[in-house]
């Protein structure tokens, strides 16, 4: 009865490991941010410079932080600049749980009130995030 009982610990603390070992060994599980638990909690964008962001609200702010950290560092701003679903420069705020957008940051020009931002991420996809859904 002990064997049995050794063999069936054996076998499932073998089967931990080897699940361990596995996750740890596929890149995906690691450079993909949709396995990490606040990855609805951000946008990965293109700036104007082309340069690559991801970003989230935290404060009332938008928190930056770059993928090429040897030019950019990680910083809070009140605004945000991006490139839009048709390519085009918008620079957006928040106030009171909406997006003010600005064309090309124009702020003394036409401003739109807008529910979600449509912009582009790092592969060119179009993609759509609200307030809330970016808010930590």
């Amino acid at each position: 009865m002990s064997k049995v009982v050794v063999i069936v610990v054996a076998a499932f603390l073998a089967t931990i490991i080897a699940a361990q070992l596995a996750y740890q060994a596929n890149p995906n599980t690691r450079s993909n941010p949709g396995n990490q638990p606040w990855a609805q909690d951000q946008m990965e964008f293109v700036a104007w410079n082309d340069e690559k962001w991801t970003a989230w609200i935290r404060g009332g702010k938008f928190e930056q932080s770059p993928q090429n950290s040897r030019r950019w560092s990680r910083h809070a701003n009140a605004s945000l600049a991006f490139i839009d679903w048709d390519g085009e420069a918008w620079q957006a705020k928040i106030e009171d749980g909406v997006f003010l957008l600005a064309p090309h940051g124009d702020w003394n020009g036409t401003i739109e009130r807008a529910s979600a931002i449509r912009y582009r991420d790092w592969t060119g996809n179009k993609k759509l995030r609200t307030v809330a859904q970016l808010r930590r």
